[in-house]
């Protein structure tokens, strides 16, 4: 017989009450673990307990939540007119599109919230927690923020006009600025540099307004007046502006350019001078004696652009592709060419000096289109898509050069040395190649239309 068989029928019944002693504790206390971890909030009345719930088909208006729990709630689009939020817990909750005109919500905890094209009007934000919350399109008039943190929140595109801040409201500088020149009107501020992307300065008063080098990517400028502002590199890309907007020519051509894809703009003789063009679509676009001195043109789309005659001067061209386009007689004293597509650009005439960055290469193919390459040593020469029509290379050195989709045609290439030489795809129409040495040249797919061969 077993152990257990041999037990007197008292041990039996001691060792159950001992395990029920125990065991029912245990139990209890396992049970209301279970409780307070995942039932409470689900189970419990709400309010005071709302977490995760889905308000949105409640009625909220005027209703009271002081001091509850809706963290993670959803109150999407619902009208929370004069609703009573004091000391709730709404960290990321999501409120967006949510109504809280007079709402009260101080003290509450709006952590991480999501407040994206919500309605503040007049909402009592005193001391609430707003750090890391979402309020991109907020309309905050009338709003009091004293003594809020809205440290580390998105506000792209709010409006905080007619909002109320304090010194000890947590607003990151950026925010504080943008709400300094809404509420705060002032003409000739000195905004040099300033971060404005994505700040809503709707009717803002910025004229005469110093805004050299001023980030204003994505933002808001209906109404706004930037009559007489120095716009001078400022970013406009992406900014919005209306009828409403007060803004000197030059500079709503600016931003017409910078925000617009079209092709063979008219821009002959215009005055774009200092202005932030980089990643422009100006393709085929006729700049034809343009100024465009001091210009960011880095990463512009200028192919087949006419800037004959036009004023580079500081220009930056970084990256910017001109292909096939023309710079003849264009002053490039000081522009940045470092890696400008410049494949059959018409450099003739252009003032190049020692202050204009460009690859050896390209000052090579300038100086052979100005002033000939007649009897010079260019063996072993880079000139690939080098615009090179009509240039008198009498008895040159081009041994090894590489010419491949170089535009020679009606080039003089009497005598010369092209032993070796790349010519692949080049055009050599009515190219004059009388005595020219050829030995082992690679002339595939070269365009020999009209030309004079050896």
């Amino acid at each position: 017989m077993s152990n257990s068989d041999s037990l007197s029928p008292r041990v039996r019944a001691e060792r159950i009450y001992l395990a029920l002693v125990v065991g029912i504790p245990l139990l209890a206390i396992l049970a209301y673990v279970i409780f307070a971890l995942f039932l409470r909030d689900r189970m419990g009345g709400c309010p005071p307990s709302c977490r995760d719930h889905d308000l949105t088909k409640s009625s909220m208006v005027q209703a009271d939540f002081h001091g509850a729990d809706l963290r993670s709630a959803n109150l999407a689009s619902n009208n929370l007119l004069q609703t009573n939020f004091a000391s709730s817990d709404l960290s990321f909750a999501n409120l967006a599109g949510a109504d809280l005109t007079q709402a009260n919500l101080q003290n509450a905890n709006l952590t991480a919230a999501s407040l994206n094209d919500a309605t503040l009007h007049s909402t009592d934000l005193r001391n609430a927690v707003l750090r890391g919350a979402r309020l991109q399109a907020a309309d905050f008039a009338g709003a009091d923020l004293r003594g809020a943190d809205v440290g580390a929140a998105t506000l792209d595109g709010a409006d905080l006009r007619g909002t109320l801040l304090d010194d000890s409201t947590l607003l990151d500088p950026r925010w504080r600025l943008v709400w300094q020149i809404v509420n705060e009107p002032a003409n000739g501020r000195n905004l040099a540099g300033a971060d404005l992307r994505a700040a809503n300065l709707t009717d803002a008063i910025l004229n005469t307004a110093d805004l050299t080098e001023a980030d204003l990517r994505g933002a808001i400028l209906d109404g706004a007046d930037l009559a007489g502002a120095q716009l001078e590199l400022a970013r406009l890309q992406q900014t919005r502006i209306d009828e409403g907007t007060s803004i000197d020519p030059k500079w709503r051509l600016v931003w017409e350019i910078a925000n617009t894809v079209e092709a063979n703009r008219m821009l002959r003789s215009v005055d774009l001078s200092a202005a932030f063009l980089g990643s422009a679509y100006l393709r085929s676009a006729d700049l034809t004696g343009a100024n465009l001195g001091g210009a960011n043109l880095r990463d512009a789309d200028l192919r087949h652009a006419a800037l004959a005659g036009a004023d580079l001067r500081g220009a930056d061209l970084t990256n910017a592709s001109i292909q096939e386009g023309s710079l003849r007689d264009a002053d490039l004293r000081g522009a940045i060419l470092t890696q400008t597509d410049l494949r059959l650009v018409d450099l003739r005439g252009a003032a190049i000096d020692a202050t204009t960055q460009m690859a050896d290469h390209q000052r090579l193919a300038f100086d052979l289109a100005n002033s000939g390459g007649k009897g010079r040593d260019l063996s072993g020469a880079f000139l690939p898509w080098a615009d090179l029509a009509g240039v008198d290379f009498t008895e040159a050195n081009l041994a090894g050069a590489d010419l491949r989709n170089a535009d020679l045609g009606g080039a003089i290439l009497v005598k010369a040395d092209l032993r070796g030489a790349n010519l692949t795809e080049a055009d050599l129409r009515a190219a004059d190649l009388s005595g020219a040495r050829l030995d082992d040249a690679e002339l595939r797919d070269a365009q020999l239309e009209g030309a004079i061969l050896p």
